[in-house]
């Protein structure tokens, strides 16, 4: 049997296991990731101690994930296995997290960077790639397709946030590369589009819109600039799936199960 815990922060869902030496992760995340084939999710979280790593629904580890690590750190939290304040280990370094109400949990995010320039929008980089791109209306974009458009610009592809704004309220879609579509909302995606437009306006704090939930991001003048995000966080259920021999080792295609 290979259990697992299901959780979600802000509409990101996620599959969270315990790690095993002898588990091929990406395997893993190709099969027990798939909607309506198995028990679906927006990646997958690896977890030993409090470091995590993270695996989109395509195989593919990336450094880091926004509303994991604040799932992943809940979880601990809700276990007393870590402090009300504490740091998680992550792929782009360690993010202090703290608890903040019943359901909500602040994360200090990875500093952000903004790249390079282009008639698409702007590359910010939060951890992973983004492509922000400003519109007047996010309600009016065909994020699939567009989204697909634009999530190969750099080696290795990159997600695509739009953004719109409406005085100190920021509403983000995201087109997640690892999913293949779009998400609920998105964390990095949420801390790039803010960074992007507190330098454009030189406000330090947004309330943010999305369609899985709203959060709030606030400038940290005493952390080189980097964003606190806080938003909602809650485990969903526990399971565990029957585990043929070899089934989690092996690179079958899932598509021959």
């Amino acid at each position: 049997m290979i259990e697992f815990i299901k959780g979600v922060g802000g509409g990101n869902d996620f599959i969270l296991i315990y790690h095993n030496e002898s588990y091929d992760y990406s395997n893993i995340a190709l099969r027990i990731l798939r909607r309506r084939f198995s028990v679906g999710g927006d990646g997958l979280i690896v977890m030993d101690g409090k470091s995590m790593r993270f695996f989109n629904p395509d195989g593919v580890e990336v450094p880091f994930c926004g509303n994991g690590v604040r799932v992943f750190f809940y979880l601990l939290y809700i276990e007393g296995r870590v402090k009300g304040e504490d740091t998680i280990m992550t792929g782009a370094g360690n993010i202090t997290l703290k608890y903040e109400d019943y359901g909500k949990v602040s994360a200090l995010m990875p500093k952000v960077e903004i790249g390079e320039k282009s008639e698409d929008g702007v590359m910010v980089y939060c951890g992973v790639p983004h492509l922000v791109i400003n519109v007047e209306d996010v309600n009016n974009v065909d994020a699939e397709s567009e989204g697909l458009r634009l999530s190969g610009l750099i080696p290795g592809g990159n997600n695509v946030d739009w953004v719109s704004r409406e005085e100190d309220t920021l509403a983000v879609r995201t087109y997640e590369r690892g999913v293949l579509g779009e998400t609920l909302s998105c964390a990095s995606g949420i801390a790039a589009a803010s960074y992007f437009l507190m330098e454009d306006t030189g406000k330090e704090q947004f309330r943010i819109k999305t369609k899985g939930g709203d959060f709030e991001v606030i400038r940290r003048k005493d952390s080189q600039g980097r964003l606190l995000l806080t938003g909602d966080v809650k485990i969903t259920f526990k399971g565990s799936i029957p585990e043929k021999e070899g089934y989690w080792q092996k690179k079958e295609s899932f598509l021959k199960d």
